[in-house]
């Protein structure tokens, strides 16, 4: 068979559509795994194509046997545009991904297959029954064990950016109420072989890698192993982690460094604990966070930091204190985000059921949109004051001052300088993304 799966295109985002095949993509594009490693698990004998629609367009007109279609939230009502017209066209269409796993009876509207969960180990047989023309309506994927995996098919993608991805685990057990990981990846921490991941990297050329694990700090004793072994690599790598963990274990930090670790990403969610509490993020002590984060860098790594406005214990206060404690941090970036209630997460089925979900036109669940009601403050006022806090963080003096910090950091190494250009592509965002849209957009109309 011909096979085709599709990335759809990017609408918002660090990069999208729009800057497709430029220096910009080549340097700020976030490598993602999925449509390689379900072409990777493809039973020998299929022709097979990967098409990234950020980077190449789709000729609806080439025919095609079998149409695959990896779906976030805010990508769906693309991705349903594409399967309907291949579907007028009579070629099959497979829907997966986060959302088609969360909303599989409204995905299957649009396609004659839907994946729900990991498609690894039921892709062989979805593809056995396309061959047969016996399709069933739902493929229920199980989390897989992680010794199985293959390596991805990287070279069937076309565009390749500066950075690779890689992933040595699956699943979190931490289970917060706004993250979709848990729910897709489930609970239950799975490890690859240490030596799989090795071998794997040994194959990737690029020299800075992005794991694409929801925390290396998870089992911090598999983590010390893994840094162990890619070290003699020498690659440089960011990674998500826990901050309760980083704050505290400085021989981990260590370790990491000296495996090649440029940067953490953090989760810290909120300075309220308050709001922690309501999210379920049992890992973070807000009361800490300033001084873990100096632990970190004193060990020559960088911290990017994500935050959530909108938590049912946030009030309008929430944003200046945030902006006030946030600039006073050595933090090298952050991510400020408006809460986002998606399909499948407890907070979802939680707010729907208080009627607070002001929308269900996925193309706004971006994090940039307000979709639901707050509770303490109108969606206005979440809208505002997270742009007060973007403004306030990323003014040309903030910037210059953490841009200058990270070079320091890292001793002014080639790669040092991806800390301060996140910076720069974080303001590009946040400048299309929150300033030169309209605000109309970005609240329901009916709320």
């Amino acid at each position: 068979m011909k096979i085709l799966l599709i990335f759809p295109r990017l609408e918002h985002g660090v990069t999208t559509y729009r800057d497709r095949n430029s220096a910009f993509a080549k340097l700020f594009s976030n490598p993602y795994l999925s449509l390689s490693q379900v072409a990777a698990c493809t039973p020998p004998g299929h022709e097979i194509r990967i098409i990234d629609e950020n980077h190449e367009k789709i000729d609806f007109d080439e025919p095609w046997d079998l149409v695959g279609i990896t779906s976030l939230t805010m990508l769906a009502p693309r991705a349903y545009r594409i399967a309907d017209e291949f579907r007028a066209k009579g070629v099959k269409v497979v829907l997966g991904g986060y959302h088609p796993t969360a909303m599989p009876e409204e995905a299957k509207e649009h396609a004659d297959a839907v994946v729900i969960g990991e498609a690894e180990e039921v892709w062989p047989q979805l593809i056995k029954d396309a061959e047969r023309g016996k399709l069933k309506p739902f493929y229920k994927g199980p989390h897989v064990d992680m010794s199985r995996v293959p390596f991805p098919k990287r070279e069937l993608m076309s565009f390749h950016p500066l950075t690779e991805g890689i992933q040595a685990t699956r699943g979190c057990p931490n289970a917060c109420e706004f993250c979709s990981t848990t729910v897709f990846l489930g609970r239950a921490l799975r490890r690859r072989p240490i030596e799989q991941v090795v071998e794997e990297l040994k194959q990737i050329p690029n020299k800075i890698i992005i794991f694409r694990d929801a925390s290396l700090t998870l089992n911090p004793a598999y983590s010390m192993e893994l840094f162990k072994a890619i070290k003699p690599l020498n690659k440089r790598w960011i990674a998500n982690g826990n901050i309760n963990l980083l704050g505290k274990n400085e021989k981990f930090l260590k370790a990491a460094r000296e495996a090649g670790c440029i940067s953490w990403f953090v989760g810290f969610e909120s300075i309220n604990p308050s709001s922690l509490k309501e999210a379920h993020k049992v890992s973070n002590r807000a009361e800490d966070y300033e001084r873990a984060i100096k632990v970190v860098r004193n060990q020559g790594m960088g911290i990017v930091g994500g935050f959530i406005f909108g938590f049912d214990n946030d009030t309008p206060e929430i944003f200046d204190t945030t902006l006030e404690t946030v600039t006073g941090w050595d933090i090298d970036a952050a991510e400020f985000n408006i809460l986002t209630p998606y399909p499948g997460t407890p907070i979802y089925y939680r707010y729907d059921e208080e009627g607070r979900i002001l929308t269900k036109d996925w193309t706004k669940y971006t994090q940039a949109h307000v979709v639901y009601q707050p509770k303490n403050m109108t969606p206005k006022e979440l809208l505002d004051g997270t742009k007060k806090v973007i403004r306030g963080f990323y003014s040309f003096e903030q910037m210059m001052k953490r841009m200058y910090g990270s070079l320091k950091v890292h001793k002014f190494a080639p790669y040092a300088f991806s800390l301060p250009g996140i910076n720069v592509a974080m303001w590009r965002y946040y400048k299309r993304e929150f300033f030169d849209a309209d605000d109309r957009e970005k609240i329901p109309p009916y709320s």
